[in-house]
């Protein structure tokens, strides 16, 4: 079969709900920027090729990621996900869609979605791919429960069921609370 991303984005985004001590903005005018780094492997993985379109296939898949962060991003650090994602691949590149469950040290959680694309070129002789796209968190509890979270990531592997996602976004009072 075609090589596969080997790993699953998010993220979740995605999966950068923060946790509670993120301060939240002194009023909806004033996000915060916030950002890091996770680091995720490929739990579980269903590739699913379209029969007469070759190199077509649909890719579900779960991966668990731990995030890291600093400064007034601090609050992701040691935050855990699992998200869940659909891809719709040819020869590797394709959009994907999927959802993140982070859990944070403080108890918070973070229900996030994001939307991307991967992209695979070949390089040496070898598929390499790149993924890219935005996330929104869509619900959360704890010191995330009147927040507006929402940003972009990219990600790219570092072997082959693991890869690094690197995300940025805003954190917001939530203007309809």
């Amino acid at each position: 079969m075609m090589h596969l991303r080997r790993r699953m984005l998010t993220i979740g985004a995605l999966a950068l709900a923060p946790t509670l001590a993120l301060q939240k903005p002194a009023c909806a005018a004033d996000p915060i920027q916030v950002g890091g780094r996770m680091t995720c492997t490929t739990a579980e993985q269903h590739a699913i090729p379209v029969e007469g379109d070759p190199g077509h296939v649909l890719v579900v898949q779960k991966v668990t990621c731990i995030g890291s962060a600093s400064g007034q991003s601090a609050a992701f650090d040691g935050g855990r996900q699992t998200w869940v994602e659909a891809d719709d691949l040819v020869k590797g590149s394709g959009p994907i869609h999927g959802y993140e469950l982070a859990r944070y040290k403080d108890g918070s959680t973070g229900v996030t979605s994001y939307v991307g694309a991967q992209v695979t070129t070949m390089v040496d002789g070898k598929p390499e791919w790149t993924a890219l796209g935005t996330w929104e968190q869509s619900r959360g509890t704890g010191s995330l429960m009147d927040v507006q979270l929402r940003g972009t990531w990219t990600a790219k592997p570092i072997s082959e069921k693991e890869y690094v996602m690197d995300w940025e976004g805003t954190l917001a009072e939530d203007s309809k609370k």
